[in-house]
């Protein structure tokens, strides 16, 4: 049935409402909330009217298990320990609410549900779909590199930071003495990758007869502190230079001695 006592209600069912009672449905989002270990996690109910909500945990192959209710201003919670992990906040003048759920841990992760509770000769609770907190503990980045590219007189090098969580990072170019350099260094801001990770870059552009020198991109993060990554395109460079000279004198030598002697 689409409505069914509470102490009858099966996992599936609880979700199961008909098509004549969706205005009662409450609505909440988002469907899913990323939080790092140690951060906040918050998600939101709405209501159609005033009523008594009540909010569930529910972990995978258990039954959703209830945090606390609210009627009126001030949460009932039905473990006293909660009262610092959980704040219930209500809009002033309309029937939303939020939940937020502090110091979060691995434990927190679960599946969240607002209810709306009514009573027709039997007692009910409407779940709203949901939302699922995923618990991220720190991601060191999945992939990191140096590009290079040579224009003119130029080499532009871009340190690539890819796929890491939290978005909070510190990426500079250093020396081989571990010195900071901020000569023509462009810094790129953090952007929202994938899976809800965070990829950064950064450019240092250098001249071409900079041989004399070591660079790295130094990156610091909670996964991973004072990592480097060298640049090998100077030296390469270099190399390739003095080993393209070194095959036009052999040839010119090779002409030479041919023709002349």
């Amino acid at each position: 049935p689409a409505w069914a006592p509470l102490h009858r209600l099966q996992r599936g069912d609880l979700l199961h409402v008909g098509p004549m009672d969706a205005q009662a449905v409450p609505v909440q989002h988002p469907a899913m909330r990323t939080s790092a270990e140690g951060g906040s996690a918050s998600m939101a109910c709405r209501l159609t009217k005033e009523d008594t909500v009540h909010w569930y945990k529910q972990l995978p192959g258990e039954p959703p298990k209830r945090i606390l209710y609210v009627s009126g201003k001030k949460p009932t919670f039905d473990d006293g320990t909660d009262e610092k992990k959980y704040q219930v906040r209500k809009h002033a003048s309309e029937p939303h609410y939020s939940l937020t759920i502090d110091y979060v841990t691995q434990r927190d992760a679960g599946t969240y549900y607002c209810t709306l509770s009514t009573v027709s000769g039997y007692y009910y609770e409407v779940f709203g779909s949901g939302t699922k907190l995923i618990v991220s503990g720190n991601s060191k980045p999945e992939n990191s590199e140096i590009l290079q590219t040579k224009h003119k007189d130029q080499l532009l090098y871009v340190c690539l930071i890819e796929n890491f969580y939290p978005e909070v990072i510190r990426v500079q170019w250093v020396d081989g003495a571990d010195k900071e350099v901020t000569k023509n260094v462009v810094k790129g801001d953090v952007w929202k990758s994938t899976n809800d990770k965070y990829s950064v870059s950064t450019w240092l552009t250098l001249p071409v007869n900079m041989t004399n020198k070591n660079y790295f991109c130094k990156y610091d993060h909670e996964s991973q502190e004072n990592f480097k990554l060298p640049i090998q395109g100077i030296y390469c460079f270099f190399i390739i230079y003095l080993f393209s000279f070194y095959i036009l004198l052999c040839l010119f030598l090779s002409f030479f001695f041919f023709f002349i002697v």
